[in-house]
């Protein structure tokens, strides 16, 4: 009887910590929420921290600064072999709250003219929950340090 309650106490030992580690690792994924970017931009940092390479980015609750790059590349006609279109970082504040899916939805840019004309003027459109749109102004370096100045 004594070795079964050891056999017992073992396992439970061993599946207990896992089973946590699994419900937090699974909780988080569904508590979280997200900002998506279409191609053409890139999410550097998240209040000054780098993040991985990918279109879908997990933010945390609260005020959130992001860092973003427009780069795309451009062909004026089939024997051109293009050029790229890039901007100084970008930023975007934030006032995230839990379990939102935020998306960046670009102009439609279909030539190098339209990507600097948005680049003087970078707007874009922020979705929650593929839902609401509002219009907000990626901002470059000088106006953030400007905008939390007059704070």
């Amino acid at each position: 009887m004594k070795l079964l309650s050891t056999k017992t106490s073992a396992i439970k030992s061993i599946v207990t910590p896992a089973i946590i580690s699994l419900s937090l690792l699974f909780g988080f994924q569904v508590q979280a929420s997200s900002l998506t970017v279409p191609d053409s931009l890139i999410v550097e940092t998240v209040n000054g921290e780098n993040v991985s390479f990918d279109s879908t980015i997990g933010l945390k609750r609260g005020q959130q600064l992001v860092e973003i790059n427009y780069r795309d590349l451009f062909q004026d006609n089939a024997d051109d072999s293009g050029y790229w279109v890039r901007s100084k970082p970008l930023y975007l504040t934030l006032n995230v709250a839990k379990n939102q899916r935020y998306e960046i939805i670009t102009p439609t840019i279909y030539s190098a003219e339209d990507a600097r004309e948005f680049l003087d003027n970078p707007q874009v459109k922020l979705t929650v929950n593929g839902q609401h749109h509002d219009n907000v102004e990626l901002l470059t370096q000088a106006q953030l340090l400007t905008q939390l100045m007059l704070k």
